[in-house]
């Protein structure tokens, strides 16, 4: 994990007093999430990719199936299991579910922390664990050219490896589905609500496949999706990165509370603009209200797109008024290179 990302922690244990002590000691080491139930327990790990999932050991054998589904689908995250005397059939059931660790019963509050806290420690120092690069694109107001950008970035990136594009702009204002002739099976939000696992499989069924290499899916589409999102958005980019290269997320204008996590989870936010007055003003306001409240983790990087328009500004002068340089796009009206979305598409995305 990331120095940004606060550890997510999901405990169920059947007894009061020492879920309430482990929820004090465990606090420590991150965002305890209590559960119920074994089956609140799993769909908690799958909504915010926790780091670590403490339960009972489950009597029945569909919850230790349901058990080893999440293990599977999460390998980072780390499961353990309360449970007292085991028989060697027992083991070898949660050996094979992906449970490597068990705490022993009755629970000792200050030895469990300990042990998650050393599981913790060693998990992050494995080498070699790769996730995806996830890249957001964002703008300080609509027409800039947000989601063009995003549709040739994952075009570009397709060509390097697996790449998803998702439309994370404000609902029902997001066009990149329609702009890249695409009509996803769903969205996200809708996985959510059906109440299933976050997790790459799932994703890779909804996505809709475009022809320029690149897999596209929709964050969201109704306003009311929104208040369920913002919870799962952790959970979204790490299945995201699992299951890609390259995440393009196109946030256009973050309006939104969940938008805004979206930058400060990204590994890299560019901000899009043109020479326009409005849109200059709106974009250094931006990223300086991002910047105050704990927006994007680093100064996105500024991305100028030109346009046949006649300006208010020059680059220089942009610059100047941005408080720093920009990337330039190329002019709206002119020919697409060879890489762009028109050539291996057919035709330009609408914007």
């Amino acid at each position: 994990m990331d120095a940004t990302t606060v550890r997510c922690i999901v405990l169920q244990h059947a007894d009061a007093a020492a879920r309430e002590a482990l929820t004090r000691g465990l606090s420590t080491l991150g965002r305890v999430e209590p559960a119920g139930s074994l089956p609140h327990a799993l769909e908690l790990t799958a909504l915010n990719a926790a780091a670590c999932l403490l339960v009972d050991l489950p009597q029945e054998r569909r919850e230790r199936t349901a058990l080893a589904q999440i293990a599977a689908a999460y390998p980072r995250t780390r499961v353990f299991v309360f449970a007292g005397a085991l028989p060697f059939e027992a083991v070898r059931e949660l050996l094979r579910a992906g449970v490597r660790d068990v705490l022993p019963l009755p629970v000792d509050a200050a030895a469990c922390v300990d042990a998650v806290r050393d599981a913790l420690v060693a998990d992050a120092a494995v080498p070699g664990r790769l996730r995806g690069m996830s890249l957001a694109v964002m703008a300080g107001k609509g027409g800039v050219g947000c989601t063009s950008l995003a549709l040739n970035l994952g075009a570009a990136l397709a060509s390097h490896g697996a790449a998803t594009v998702i439309d994370a702009d404000a609902p029902p204002f997001g066009t990149l589905c329609v702009a890249g002739d695409l009509d996803p099976d769903g969205t996200i939000a809708r996985l959510v609500r059906r109440r299933l696992p976050i997790e790459p499989a799932v994703l890779r069924q909804s996505a809709a496949a475009h022809h320029a290499g690149f897999s596209l899916l929709g964050l969201w589409s109704d306003p009311d999706d929104v208040a369920e999102m913002e919870s799962a958005v952790p959970a979204v980019l790490d299945a995201c990165t699992a299951l890609s290269s390259f995440v393009v997320l196109d946030v256009g204008r973050p309006v939104l509370a969940a938008q805004r996590l979206l930058l400060r989870r990204a590994s890299h936010v560019l901000a899009v603009t043109t020479l326009e007055l409005a849109a200059l003003r709106n974009l250094r306001q931006l990223v300086e209200t991002l910047a105050a409240d704990g927006g994007a983790h680093a100064a996105p990087a500024i991305v100028l797109n030109r346009t046949a328009r006649e300006a208010s500004y020059g680059a220089e002068q942009a610059a100047g008024a941005l408080g720093r340089p920009a990337a330039r796009g190329r002019d709206r009206g002119a020919a697409p290179r060879s890489s762009s979305i028109r050539s291996r598409c057919g035709r330009r995305p609408r914007r």
